[in-house]
């Protein structure tokens, strides 16, 4: 395992991980019994090299005639600006398709990037799945 060392704080050291096969299996489009609502978990790590399969999966939920879509980040310890950006316009053209995307996370990593591209206050914020997935009757 590689170590790291940020040039900045250099008294501090981190362990860089990497992205294994087991993180990239967690990167996954989950029925949650709900009619119209698909959760979209992002896995431990959500990094440039995840990004294609991650906005796959994205708009094919988005196309599947679902009404909601959750993207749980809970587990997700880190999220790349690029995905976090990319969620913008994905906001856009999900609600011109009639679809919210909503979000779950956990982390203070993963709110800090939302922040740092300005996407956080685009999605309201839910405790759990089930709370998420429920579907507004006056859409």
């Amino acid at each position: 395992m590689p170590v790291v060392m940020d040039r900045r704080h250099s008294s501090q050291l981190r362990w860089y991980r990497g992205c294994s096969a087991d993180t990239a299996a967690e990167l996954a489009l989950l029925d949650p019994r709900r009619p119209g609502c698909w959760v979209l978990r992002g896995g431990l790590e959500l990094d440039a090299a995840r990004m294609p399969r991650f906005r796959a999966l994205l708009d094919r939920s988005v196309r599947s005639g679902a009404r909601v879509v959750v993207l749980d980040l809970r587990g997700t310890e880190f999220l790349s600006i690029r995905i976090a950006a990319m969620l913008r316009s994905a906001k856009a053209q999900a609600w011109a398709h009639g679809v919210d995307i909503r979000l779950l996370t956990g982390t203070r990593e993963v709110e800090r990037a939302l922040d740092l591209v300005g996407v956080r206050p685009l999605f309201r914020y839910y405790l759990s799945i089930d709370e998420a997935s429920v579907s507004e009757p006056n859409r």
